[in-house]
């Protein structure tokens, strides 16, 4: 068979291929990796500076002029709840980010709504199982890419905060997002629900295992 003859069907064979066998990236799911890696010297930095962030909000939760805390619960105050540091939930990850990100309305605790940007979609492997969750940033444009992950597992509404709890997320350099869930807060309405009204994460949002790192409960509300 002649040359000519033969490439008609090779183009169709490659065709054929590329319907059934679609070209990586279009279309995909982000990737979903397992837990971040760390030699000894690496954990011991991300412990250090696990820790050190504690202090530093304990330090200003103390502090009258920066505190969130009700006058009345201040003087007994002597430090947030905090699960032991868990490197297993510690991911780095893709957003898989909106082609045409859409504003949407997310519910607050008493009552109303607020609009935030869904900016994309991270996904991390733990336990044998893959798990996606939403991401969303301000509508304010100078927000200087701040993004924030709100999420339900669990722990909601018994270890940890019924309204769910947050991460904030920035992309590194790699273009990467360090999606570490020791950093997990509790909303400002686990300190003091009368002064603030706090946004409720998405149903999407909400995790089935639970999440055993970050913030617990408030110490003042038991």
């Amino acid at each position: 068979m002649s040359a000519a003859r033969t490439l008609p069907f090779v183009f169709l064979a490659v065709l054929a291929a590329a319907t059934l066998f679609p070209l990586a990236g279009c279309g995909s799911e982000p990737p979903a990796p397992g837990a971040v890696a760390m030699d000894a010297a690496q954990h011991e930095a991300w412990e250090i500076a696990l820790v050190e962030m504690r202090i530093d909000k304990n330090e200003e939760f103390s502090d009258p002029e920066r505190t969130p805390l009700p006058a009345e619960k201040l003087p007994g105050f002597e430090g947030l709840n905090y699960y032991f540091p868990k490197p297993e939930l510690r991911f780095r990850t893709q957003l898989l980010a909106e082609a045409k990100p859409d504003t949407v309305r997310l519910a607050k605790r008493k009552g109303n709504d607020v609009r935030y940007v869904r900016r994309g979609t991270v996904a991390f492997s733990h336990a044998g199982k893959v798990h996606r969750l939403g991401v969303f940033a301000p509508v304010d444009p100078g927000a200087d890419g701040h993004l924030w992950l709100p999420f339900y597992d669990a722990t909601s509404g018994k270890e940890t905060y019924g309204g769910g709890r947050y991460l904030d997320l920035r992309r590194d350099a790699d273009g990467l997002i360090d999606l570490d869930f020791n950093y997990a807060y509790n909303p400002l309405c686990d300190y003091n629900p009368d002064a603030f009204n706090c946004t409720l994460p998405p149903r999407e949002n909400t995790l089935e295992f639970a999440v055993e790192a970050g913030e617990k409960l408030f110490a003042g509300d038991h």
